[in-house]
């Protein structure tokens, strides 16, 4: 059964109560808006309905699909309309909770279909030779194999030894003990994702052909888990037994390089069935700390079930399970021998709820569990106790994200560049993490080159150490992305996000966060690529006698990407954290708004069709919605908070709202001159789009002074990004237009003028090649991780000084020319 059946018998299976309870004027105009039924044939439909019973049964069958003709309704139709009848609590709650507790009906296990849960859809019918391939693997299990899987459990009535699964058949389980039982009446209800198994079966990659592998055996366990948990459920014997007393929490504990498998299957049952498996192991460990005599014996558990929650993507249960933790230790410290154990575990504990707080934006939390961690570290190193590096490493990496986060790159790098410094060697899947912050940190400071190099390192030594199937070659890839996206804007950063994608839903399996965080990234690089195509379009050639085109991997004949196609992956991507999050979370469904507006900006701008105002509308209501959320978040004065102000410009000056645009833009460089220094990139680029703002007013005598301003603190002979040539070509543009104006020859403003031209010539010549980074991705690291730490140690220690040379030079009261800005020393 698949997602949309399941939700389909829900309202099919309530379907009385449904009529009975439901307003169909409260409920149509927001479904309307939701684009959940059409406001043409489904509302005509309903409204033909003699009296209120007979409407609301109209409804419900649009609803169901048999009167729907709205071939666009989103694929989560469900929750949204869950969430729209929770808008009203007062007289849906009740409703809601019984549609929630609606027990679907379990297909049958011998001819399981794949979910449209998986990313790899359709349906469609499993071969013959495909099901016995699978059955071969999954029953066809030595006796050794399956002693190694039995479980052992103490029961207060009964000693059980073990709990053995059939060899012939999964659903027949055998007890063995003081008595033995056959039970046969279990069932399961995860299936098997065929297309997914498929399409790694026919592969020539030898890490698809591994994954299938480990593929079928995940599945297995997986079905080990569901059989045994059942179990637990209708064995009177099994009543009062917990699972992590149990052997079966190995089935998901023991294999971390491959956990990421079982989370599809997981994600399945929560969307189809409404079986929570990931609630039921967090409820079930905060019972086992609280009966537990000896809770040190419980603590790792904890935090290997906090790992797997975490990748997972379930963050606010891995924050109850830490802070559970951490209370029964805090009840331990005083009367307690170990007291040494006990501290460690509450640093690792501090290291696990930064993370959590860093995922749920609770930047403050973040830092104040930052402090505790340093204190606890301090009193045990003051106590002759060491802490292995490989948690310092894990406390760095936590503090990087808070501190990227919070837009405190510079110490995003640092500790970045203490973790990498100190971390062990052989734990590839920690070090590849210290990379990708450092990378973000870079790329956010505009440290372009050494940006750069650091990307490809994470991605060439993410598929070296850990492999082309593994999420952190995913993790990878994505922060290689991000800078692509912030520097190159070609058809490779297309082309690097389109695989990208790909990769996260092979490796997945499933519509996870990473896949909804690749569909934001291709969203946006396909925005840079439109963008840059049609400037380029625009541009009047020649400039010069002889013309340079310093755009790379483009051809002048290029057209822009449809508009449909980066607002699709931005809905995509919406569409899938609301599954994950809730329709109602607004908090965590921040980035991906931004995202959705910065598509419907975009499209705006193209004016790609007549529907331009309602993209605008829709654009400003969600930009307004997250500049509430940033400023209760991070401040009305954070970095954040600007970068809001400066799309809600781009997407005033898309309406060719221009005094509203300059309005935001103003704005955003009030904050920026607060958080950052004067000689920022972020601060000179905004000033670059309120001098295009003048100049599209035709006010350009203000936007060239400000394009002047940018260009003396810009040094082209060493830096090579794509906004230092609207800004040359801005300056020509303003000197031209203003002797034009003057009506008769001025040597003063054609000297500017052809020494503009003269810098932006050289500047095009030394930046035509460009490094195709797709090419890069798949060759073995140049250097070894020592090297590679060895040059960024010379190059922090460049960079410090360079940092107090400026600030000397800042202090001087007598600086007549302004510091250029380097983006390498």
């Amino acid at each position: 059964m698949d997602r949309d059946s399941a939700n389909a018998t829900r309202l099919r299976v309530n379907r009385i109560s449904l009529i009975q309870q439901i307003d169909t004027r409260e409920l149509i105009p927001k479904l309307i808006r939701t684009n959940i039924i059409s406001a043409d044939h489904d509302v005509q439909y309903i409204n033909r309905g003699t009296s209120r019973i007979d409407r609301a049964r109209r409804l419900i069958d649009c609803l169901l699909g048999e009167e729907n003709e709205n071939v666009n309704r989103p694929v989560n139709w469900y929750l949204l309309f869950r969430s729209i009848l929770l808008e009203n609590p007062s007289v849906y709650t009740d409703l809601v909770r019984v549609l929630d507790t609606t027990r679907i009906q379990t297909p049958d296990v011998n001819n399981c279909k794949s979910s449209q849960a998986f990313t790899d859809q359709p349906n469609s019918s499993q071969s013959d030779e495909h099901q016995e391939s699978n059955k071969q693997d999954s029953f066809d299990q030595t006796e050794e194999q399956q002693m190694n899987n039995s479980k052992k459990i103490n029961n207060i009535q009964n000693q059980i030894k073990n709990i053995q699964f059939d060899r012939y058949a999964m659903n027949k389980i055998l007890i063995e003990g003081s008595f033995q039982k056959v039970i046969d009446n279990l069932t399961f209800n995860s299936q098997i994702p065929e297309r997914l198994f498929t399409q790694l079966k026919h592969s020539t990659n030898a890490y698809d052909r591994e994954q299938l592998l480990s593929e079928q055996k995940v599945f297995d366990n997986m079905r080990r888990i569901e059989l045994f948990i059942n179990l637990m459920k209708e064995e009177k014997s099994l009543s009062n037994q917990n699972i992590f007393d149990t052997q079966v929490v190995d089935l998901l504990f023991n294999d971390p390089v491959h956990q990421h498998h079982f989370y599809k299957y997981f994600f399945s049952l929560s969307l189809v069935y409404g079986i929570h498996y990931d609630q039921q192991f967090t409820q079930a460990y905060r019972n086992l700390l609280d009966k537990q005599n000896n809770v040190l014996t419980a603590i790792d558990n904890g935090f290997l079930l906090y790992h797997f929650l975490y990748n997972y993507g379930r963050f606010e249960l891995c924050q109850e399970i830490i802070e559970s933790i951490v209370q029964s230790l805090t009840k331990l410290v005083k009367n307690h021998d170990q007291k040494s154990i006990i501290w460690t575990y509450l640093f690792r504990g501090c290291c696990a709820l930064i993370q959590a707080h860093n995922q749920s934006f609770q930047i403050q939390e973040a830092w104040t569990r930052i402090e505790a961690a340093n204190e606890i570290a301090d009193s045990l190193n003051a106590a002759g106790i060491e802490i292995a590096n490989d948690e310092y490493g894990w406390l760095y990496t936590a503090i990087t994200q808070t501190a990227y986060e919070d837009a405190n790159f510079d110490a995003c790098i640092q500790y970045s560049y203490k973790g990498l410094k100190l971390v062990d060697k052989n734990n590839h899947s920690l070090i590849v993490d210290l990379l990708c912050s450092l990378t973000q940190g870079l790329t956010a400071k505009w440290v372009m080159n050494k940006a750069q190099e650091t990307a490809v390192m994470a991605v060439q030594y993410a598929g070296k150490y850990c492999g082309r199937n593994s999420p952190k070659y995913i993790h990878a890839l994505q922060q290689l992305l991000q800078y692509s996206n912030e520097f190159i804007q070609d058809q490779s950063s297309v082309e690097l996000a389109q695989y990208t994608l790909d990769r996260a839903q092979t490796v997945y399996g499933y519509e996870s966060l990473t896949v909804a965080h690749c569909h934001r990234a291709l969203s946006k690089s396909l925005i840079n690529f439109a963008s840059l195509t049609q400037s380029r379009r625009n541009i009047k050639y020649p400039l010069f006698e002889e013309d340079i085109i310093y755009y790379q991997n483009t051809s002048i004949t290029d057209l822009p990407p449809s508009s449909s196609t980066y607002i699709h992956h931005a809905y995509e991507a919406y569409r899938m954290a609301q599954d994950w999050f809730g329709v109602d979370s607004r908090i965590q469904l921040f980035p991906f708004k931004m995202t959705l507006a910065h598509a419907l900006q975009a499209h705006v701008a193209a004016n790609f069709s007549n529907k331009q105002n309602t993209h605008f509308e829709d654009a400003i209501e969600l930009l307004n919605d997250c500049l509430s959320i940033a400023r209760n978040i991070f401040g009305s004065m954070s970095f954040k908070v600007a970068q809001i102000h400066r799309l809600q410009s781009a997407t005033y000056l898309s309406n060719k709202m221009y005094n509203e645009a300059e309005e935001e833009l103003q704005t955003c460089l009030q904050i920026y001159k607060l958080c950052l220094p004067p000689n920022s990139f972020h601060y000179l680029v905004t000033k670059a789009s309120l001098g295009l703002i003048y100049k599209q007013k035709g006010d350009y005598e203000q936007a060239l002074m400000l394009f002047q301003d940018i260009s003396e603190s810009l040094d082209t002979k060493t830096q090579s990004f794509r906004w230092i040539n609207m800004v040359l070509e801005s300056l020509i543009e303003c000197h031209s237009h203003i002797e034009a104006r003057t009506n008769e020859d001025s040597p003063r403003i054609k000297s500017a003028a052809d020494k503009v031209r003269s810098e932006l010539y050289e500047w095009r010549r030394a930046n035509m090649k460009r490094i195709n980074i797709l090419n890069l991705i798949h060759q073995e690291p140049t250097r070894s991780l020592e090297q590679f730490v060895q040059d960024l140690t010379k190059f922090q220690q460049t960079t410090d000084r360079l940092h107090t040379l400026i600030h000397i030079q800042q202090k001087v009261p007598t600086r007549i020319t302004p510091i250029k800005i380097h983006q390498e020393t």
